[in-house]
């Protein structure tokens, strides 16, 4: 058999090594150190944003970003359902309510036509609508433009959920910089991963303020231990952030990578006609998604694939689909259902090479 193709394994060829040997000798592996100072700096200036607090997970960056934008029990929070389930989960963590939006079909990101009928619904059954996370799926930008609209005129909070968005833009603009907070993803599957880890961006010196405190169990800065509110444990280890700063320092060189893995899809893929590729504005290339005329095809090709020790995987399942959330309410108009359905995310790591996109597109038509 031959070796195990992965959907998206980390890349670890640049100073990795060393920055965890430097951390080690150094003894730095607690929650603070030079790696995660250097980290931290590369990101606000990857981002364009005045203020990072990385932390141990992408989860425990939307929880902070809602506890410092003090979401609580009642609120309803706006929630794309074509997502990951740690996007809404933090909202729970603080007894809010999710309302969940279906995608609009070029983006498979949140409609905006939608949304907009969920807050006046709302409204007029005298809830408390307080904020929207707005989930940039794949890397591909939302309707920006469209929804910092709809959150400045029903005055609600905008947090981006950009975990899988790191070095996509709009107008020029990095994603996750848009809103009142940002949240990143560090995760071993991710362009830049740390192992794992997050991130909370932002232009708000307040809420930096309060999610660094939030971040490091709400110590306040004195010479004994006090604390004026319950905080979390979720700081980044250095450790961690010495493989991130690594990553980050080529995520230029990935993304051209993961863009010529695309390009080369598209190019054997190009005679099937049963077969679309998701490309939407300028992202990040970091998945390779496809969609496909029939609902049979994505698991005839992911078994056919499998048999060849090739990793594919299904696109999220939406989360009105999830027993989890069964109780919650859904804005729906069928995008996600048949995103879900007709579509397959194909292995798009960035040792691979085009003999082997090859290989895969002709397993993938033979399938079908």
């Amino acid at each position: 058999m031959q070796k195990r193709v992965y959907l998206s394994p980390p890349d670890l060829s640049g100073n990795e090594f060393r920055y965890i040997q430097e951390a080690l000798e150094s003894n730095w592996i607690a929650p603070f150190g030079p790696q995660l100072d250097s980290f931290t700096e590369l990101l606000q200036t990857q981002t364009g944003t005045s203020f990072a607090v990385p932390v141990n997970s992408g989860t425990s960056a939307i929880h902070l970003a809602l506890l410092a934008l003090h979401i609580q029990e009642g609120d309803l929070v706006f929630c794309p359902t074509f997502t990951f389930a740690a996007s809404i989960f933090p909202v729970l963590y603080q007894r809010a309510t999710p309302v969940f939006i279906d995608s609009e079909s070029h983006s498979w990101n949140m409609d905006p036509v939608l949304l907009e009928q969920a807050i006046l619904d709302s409204i007029e059954n005298k809830q408390k609508p307080k904020a929207i996370i707005l989930v940039h799926i794949y890397g591909f930008p939302a309707m920006l433009d469209q929804i910092q609209a709809i959150a400045a005129k029903y005055h609600l909070y905008l947090i981006e959920d950009a975990a899988e968005a790191l070095g996509s833009s709009y107008k020029n603009k990095a994603l996750g910089s848009f809103g009142h907070a940002g949240a990143l993803s560090f995760n071993g599957n991710k362009l830049v991963t740390g192992g794992t880890g997050g991130a909370v961006i932002t232009n708000d010196e307040e809420l930096f303020n309060e999610v660094r405190v939030l971040a490091n169990q709400a110590k306040e800065e004195k010479p004994y231990y006090e604390h004026l509110q319950v905080g979390y444990n979720y700081r980044m280890c250095n450790l961690n952030a010495a493989v991130a700063c690594a990553q980050l320092e080529q995520l230029g060189q990935k993304i051209n990578k993961k863009k010529q893995i695309r390009a080369w899809y598209a190019i054997h893929l190009s005679g099937a006609a049963n077969i679309k590729q998701a490309d939407a504005g300028i992202d990040n290339a970091w998945l390779t998604c496809v969609e496909f005329a029939s609902a049979e095809s994505p698991e005839k090709v992911r078994l056919a694939l499998e048999e060849e020790n090739i990793e594919s995987r299904n696109v999220w399942n939406p989360m009105h689909r999830q027993p989890v959330f069964k109780d919650c309410t859904a804005y729906l108009n069928g995008v996600s259902d048949a995103v879900f359905a007709n579509s397959l995310c194909l292995p798009s790591g960035t040792q691979l090479i085009e003999k082997d996109i090859i290989h895969i597109t002709d397993i993938i038509k033979r399938s079908l």
